[in-house]
């Protein structure tokens, strides 16, 4: 059966892999298709009960709660972002000591937005960088994400909506996609509604894995970015460039920021250790199969990889140049 690639129409020398559901363990098999012409891998059939596996335990839907150690956690890493974003904060710089940078705060640097930018963070959980920047000051925040339970309310004033990006309406001048995009199911609609939702020279974020990369070609099914079924489209840096100028967007810089994550829990996946399992590296550094020199040389490698722009994950800062709308497109999508 020919099976055409749902960015660039290519139906020529497509490629199909199969593989499983291994972040929870679950092993329900899923058939991908590469494309031969942009590089893309995404699902063949998105499962009609694909929120199985979102539940509640998935990571970015945790919320905080109102638990001692919930409230802990939650102090403790917005003062962090905040001592990492603007320098204020002794509790801040010693957690920054411990923990280090988080990736997304390198992102935010570089940017610069201004505390009365107006920022959308689609597909964003339970909300956690909305927190941290709110926190920091910013004024102009708004949070979507079609996976939660319900909209979310923080005593803070941070929303987050139960909805996706076709029921927005409003302009933007920075909109974050952090490792969201890659589970949406219509990337051609999605950027032509980003698109609209972008003020003229506005600023589109987006933090995917990518499958030009030598995580994919290395350990191919068992990539652990790869992510059956939650994430519906792996993209290359050929196809993002693809939908940007279908949209009327330009890719003006790419950042590659792999780290040991693509080695270890590819690894893990090749001799059959779940993500969330006992002995993941995960859950318990212990218990896992890796030593300290491993791991270390995995962050090695890494970094060589980023530096040769073949890692596994980048930041991708696409631009706005005009008020030109893009071109129509009649496809509804998942956001």
């Amino acid at each position: 059966m020919t099976v055409a690639c749902r960015i660039c129409g290519n139906t020529n020398n497509n490629s199909l892999h199969v593989t499983r559901e291994m972040m929870f363990g679950y092993r329900d098999e899923f058939e991908y298709v590469e494309c031969f012409k942009c590089g893309c891998l995404q699902i063949s059939e998105i499962p009609i009960n694909l929120d199985k596996y979102y539940p509640d335990r998935y990571y970015s839907l945790t919320i905080h709660t109102k638990s001692i150690f919930s409230k802990a956690s939650s102090f403790l890493k917005q003062k962090r972002f905040v001592y990492c974003l603007i320098k204020r904060g002794i509790i801040g710089k010693i957690t920054t000591k411990v923990y280090g940078v988080p990736d997304i705060i390198n992102v935010l640097n570089k940017v610069k937005p201004g505390m009365d930018s107006k920022i959308l963070d689609v597909g964003c959980g339970a909300g956690h960088l909305l927190l941290g920047l709110r926190e920091c000051g910013f004024l102009h925040l708004t949070g979507i994400d079609p996976f939660i339970s319900d909209d979310i309310c923080y005593e803070n004033g941070v929303r987050i909506y139960k909805k996706n990006l076709y029921e927005l309406t409003g302009q933007y001048d920075f909109v974050i996609l952090n490792h969201s995009f890659e589970h949406m199911s219509d990337p051609v609609s999605i950027f032509q509604s980003l698109a609209l939702r972008l003020e003229t020279n506005g600023l589109i974020i987006i933090r995917i894995p990518l499958v030009s990369s030598f995580a994919w070609r290395s350990y191919k099914t068992n990539w652990v970015q790869l992510d059956a079924p939650r994430h519906l489209f792996l993209h290359s840096t050929k196809s993002i460039e693809i939908l940007s100028e279908m949209a009327g967007l330009r890719v003006e810089s790419i950042e590659f920021d792999s780290n040991a994550f693509q080695f270890w829990g590819s690894e893990q996946y090749q001799r059959d250790i779940p993500l969330y399992h006992e002995n993941s590296f995960l859950k318990s550094r212990r218990k896992s199969i890796f030593t300290d020199s491993q791991i270390v040389e995995y962050e090695k490698r890494s970094a060589e990889l980023n530096a040769d722009k073949n890692g596994d994950q980048a930041t991708l800062y696409i631009r706005k140049m005009s008020s030109i709308a893009p071109h129509s497109n009649s496809n509804s999508g998942r956001c």
